[in-house]
């Protein structure tokens, strides 16, 4: 029993899985059991395309890049991984969409993407199924380049040279061998070679004239031959055989004429040709120590340029034979189809197929969509719904505590203000009511220093009255009224004279201190 729990416990628990693989919420499904089964298909459809996906990365790798299976298969597993995670993707947004044009628009980018995904994942797939015929078709895409770059290094300046230095070669051989690489001449030679090659012909020609001339004659005196039809009729001597006999000599002269000419000439031609050979020997012997001299070194520059475009063709056709990534793959393929139908409509069948496995996620959730809402989908959206209404309230909450949190720190920076205010509209009292008092203490200064100098000039005064009537007592008849005619003698003839109390600051008779 406990085994047989295990065993249930784990089943559930991959159920669980599956649901949430598929899009589901597995607490809420326990509400509504029968919405599991979608889920779980969903999942499955989702784990088939990632598989799918995984074989087809494996497949690249392994066929295209030529990697070992040791890394071709984790890296197949971590690219399942994450088109599991791009097609979740793609079918968790659509979400519970009903409207249709919107359902429609938001469909379309993902299926789009579904589609590129399906295309890069079917693509090595379809190049595994017919790796046979792709093989077949490469090998002949091979031979062809193969010989294509052959042509191309054949054209090249490299093989230009190669044969220029080949022809050069031979040419030193030959003249090892005993043959002049020109035409050795001398104007006697070819002078007397016209004239042999002028006269021969002439000959040739007078030859035939005198044969046919010399058979005319012997039809008319005779009247049988092999080309007597133009004669007489009227065989034996007579004026028409004497005429042709004339003839036949004169064209026999002609003749000999012309032989004889053409003896001498090749005569003359024999002589020429001896001393052309006479000389030949020496330029012989000339060019034979100059292809001895230049021969090595150009069969080494042969031998180097040989090496040269093997090396290069053989690189070239390395290069080409190891061309079997994908691309020159899809090169055959197509190629192969081309001219076999049976083949491009399996190649288009095979490819639709894993297309369409590709593309299942995304087009199973917009056909779900199309109908009304499940139970299911229902109770999560008033879940949802119920969700939001609480941020929006938490979020209303919050902005009401920082609007009163905002509002008492506006209202202690108010007071903070206020007080700051009160603070300098005190000091600026102070300010003032000093400035107040400063006057206020110099006026009392002023009036007290105006007071003790209108003293001081007071007694000063009395002083100097006093003085002025001790002087006066002293000298009854010097300043009074009686003595103070124009005949009178001035109070101060003495020398002295009475002091000025204005004449100093003080106002004080000479000598006075205070």
């Amino acid at each position: 029993m406990s085994m047989s729990s295990g065993g249930l416990t784990r089943r559930f628990r991959l159920g669980d899985l599956m649901v949430r693989l598929g899009g589901g919420n597995a607490e809420l499904l326990e509400e509504f059991p029968q919405e599991r089964a979608k889920f779980i298909q969903m999942a499955g459809v989702l784990l088939t395309t990632s598989g799918i996906a995984v074989i087809s990365m494996t497949f690249a790798l392994y066929d295209g890049v030529h990697e070992p299976l040791f890394w071709a298969v984790p890296f197949g597993l971590i690219w399942g991984t994450i088109i599991l995670n791009l097609d979740r993707f793609l079918v968790l947004s659509m979400g519970s969409i009903r409207e249709k044009w919107r359902l429609f628009w938001i469909f379309l980018p993902r299926f789009a993407m579904a589609v590129v995904l399906a295309l890069v994942i079917s693509t090595p797939l379809v190049l595994r199924v017919f790796a046979s015929d792709i093989n077949e078709e490469l090998f002949v895409i091979h031979q062809q380049t193969s010989a294509q770059q052959a042509k191309l290094v054949a054209n090249s300046s490299k093989a230009r040279e190669a044969r220029q230095v080949e022809t050069q070669i031979r040419s030193d051989d030959s003249i090892l061998a005993g043959h002049l690489p020109v035409t050795v001449t001398n104007p006697q030679l070819q002078q007397a070679q016209h004239l042999v090659n002028t006269l021969t012909p002439q000959v040739q020609a007078a030859q035939s004239a005198a044969i046919r001339a010399r058979e005319a004659w012997q039809c008319e005196l005779y009247g049988v031959g092999p080309h007597c039809d133009g004669n007489s009729g009227i065989p034996g001597p007579g004026p028409i055989s004497r005429a042709k006999e004339q003839l036949y000599n004169a064209a026999l002269a002609n003749y000999n004429q012309l032989a004889g000419e053409l003896a001498s000439a090749k005569t003359a031609l024999a002589k020429a040709q001896k001393a052309v050979r006479s000389s030949a020997t020496n330029d012989l012997a000339k060019y034979q120590a100059q292809a001895r001299q230049t021969l090595p070194a150009l069969k080494r520059r042969y031998a180097q340029l040989e090496t040269y475009l093997r090396k290069t063709i053989e690189a070239g056709t390395n290069a080409d034979n190891q061309n079997t990534g994908i691309l020159a793959q899809l090169q055959a393929l197509s190629a192969a189809s081309a001219h076999n139908s049976s083949l491009n409509a399996a190649r288009i069948a095979v490819l639709l197929l894993f297309f369409l496995i590709e593309i299942l996620p995304v087009s199973v959730k917009f056909l779900l969509n199309l109908g009304p809402l499940s139970a299911y989908e229902s109770a999560l959206k008033s879940r949802d719904d119920e969700k939001v209404d609480e941020v929006k309230l938490e979020r209303a909450e919050r902005r009401r505590l920082q609007e009163g949190e905002s509002q008492a720190r506006i209202t202690e920076r108010e007071d903070y203000r206020s007080i700051e205010a009160g603070k300098l509209k005190a000091h600026v009292q102070v300010e003032e009511d000093m400035r107040t008092r400063e006057v206020d203490l110099g006026r009392h200064a002023n009036e007290y220093v105006a007071s003790e100098m209108k003293k001081i000039l007071d007694l000063a005064l009395g002083q100097w009255s006093k003085e002025v009537q001790s002087s006066l007592s002293r000298h009854p008849g010097a300043g009074g009224p009686a003595g103070g005619g124009p005949g009178s003698a001035n109070p101060s003839s003495n020398g002295s004279s009475p002091p000025n109390p204005l004449g100093n600051p003080t106002g004080l008779p000479s000598g006075t201190t205070l």
